[in-house]
């Protein structure tokens, strides 16, 4: 289906909506729009995960059916009805969240809080303005049509609610199965090099041949058939032994490469049930948790470990989309452990203007400070700086050198 739900409320609710609810709200026009931005996707998504029993799509499709479309397709009139209009919607959207969010309401609040710049009250209400919202553009999408119809609809915006929901959301919602992505393999291996595993007994391909090759030799032994067949047979089971034995080399030598890999992970599962992704036994995730965990070791302003799995464009301060996953480990682990605070360092090599390269790596540390809160950690317990090419840990002479010079770290400032 081709109806993007997400893309029909930008186009006619986003917008009037975050005009007139940041009036109402006091919080900035560009903060409720960046607000809106991380829930309705977070309202689909919940949307979708209750339709998937019978009882919750009749349930969700009995609620839309007493919406009055006509009023909500006026929000600037619905606004300017007065205050008892704007408490209507409230006590109308509040039945709605509780029965799409539930428990997890606190959860979606601070992490679109953080996210926006709002405060939670605000995010809290404007939560309730926006589903019905979110509901009467849905209820104008299946007006007179059935159950079926509604439920192919929603299942159909699981990619782009997985598109557009702001990081550590998805994991609060429990929208594990949104989006079309192959799940991440834990060693970074071309598949090319992994060994078959096809039904699970790949290896009989290799060993049936022998068995009936042995069996045909033992035939032609018996019958008296003569040296040369029983020669032309060895010569077939050898040949075929022969390959048998190079595909158990090389899935072998596959095997021993994925070990190799293996070894050089940090696995780790935070207190949360968060477990650790990808993360390098030499990497800061393991790094942080050895520190802070380490009654022995103390806060001081001298120990700083590098992020290892950060890119940024080239000269720029922009993240590149690779570069979440670590983010997300540290979000976790800073949740898991929640008295501890960071400060970032942002760093340079020396080549260029140093006023600009400090500007630079101003930047670049204050976004992974602003990541790190759209994924749920507390601006209170971050601090960011740029240093520009001061600190080197390399030779600038050298483009190695100079490659470990332009990083990110951290320092626990406080545990």
């Amino acid at each position: 289906m081709s109806i993007n739900l997400l893309d029909l409320v930008k186009d006619q609710v986003s917008g009037v909506l975050a005009k007139q609810a940041s009036s109402f709200l006091g919080e900035s026009e560009s903060s409720v729009t960046s607000a809106l931005g991380g829930m309705m996707p977070a309202l689909l998504g919940s949307v979708i995960q209750k339709s998937a029993s019978p009882s919750g799509a009749q349930g969700l499709m009995d609620t839309i059916g007493k919406l009055d479309l006509d009023s909500l397709g006026n929000i600037a009139g619905l606004f300017g009805g007065g205050a008892s209009n704007v408490n209507g919607l409230l006590n109308s959207g509040g039945g709605m969240v509780d029965m799409l969010l539930g428990n997890k309401m606190g959860g979606v609040v601070d992490i679109i809080s953080n996210l926006s710049g709002m405060k939670s009250g605000s995010t809290s209400s404007l939560l309730k303005m926006a589903a019905p919202f979110l509901m009467s553009v849905i209820g104008n999408q299946i007006k007179g049509k059935g159950l079926s119809f509604f439920t192919d609809l929603l299942m159909g915006q699981k990619d782009h609610v997985a598109k557009a929901l702001p990081a550590g959301l998805g994991s609060v919602l429990g929208f594990a199965d949104f989006g079309t992505s192959a799940p991440k393999v834990n060693v970074n291996m071309p598949s090319s090099s992994m060994p078959s595993t096809e039904g699970g007994n790949n290896w009989m391909k290799w060993l049936l041949p022998i068995l009936l090759g042995a069996a045909v030799l033992y035939w032609l032994s018996t019958k008296g058939c003569g040296s040369k067949a029983v020669d032309a047979t060895t010569d077939a089971i050898t040949a075929v032994d022969s390959a048998a034995m190079d595909a158990a080399n090389t899935a072998g030598a596959a095997m021993d490469s994925m070990g190799a890999a293996m070894d050089k992970l940090f696995t780790h599962t935070l207190a949360g049930g968060f477990a650790l992704a990808n993360a390098s036994k030499d990497g800061i995730e393991s790094k942080l948790i050895t520190f802070i965990e380490d009654n022995t070791k103390v806060v001081d302003k001298t120990t700083w470990f590098d992020f290892d799995r950060l890119l940024f464009d080239t000269g720029k301060a922009t993240l590149q989309a690779s570069s979440q996953e670590q983010l997300i480990n540290v979000a976790e682990i800073m949740k898991a452990f929640p008295k501890v605070h960071l400060k970032l360092g942002g760093y340079t090599d020396n080549t260029g203007d140093a006023k600009a390269n400090l500007r630079l790596s101003t930047d670049r540390a204050f976004n992974v400070k602003n990541e790190l809160i759209k994924l749920g950690v507390d601006k209170s317990r971050l601090e960011a700086e740029g240093f520009g090419d001061k600190f080197p840990v390399g030779d600038n002479a050298t483009e190695e050198g100079r490659q470990q010079n332009r990083r990110i770290s951290a320092r626990v400032s406080q545990k």
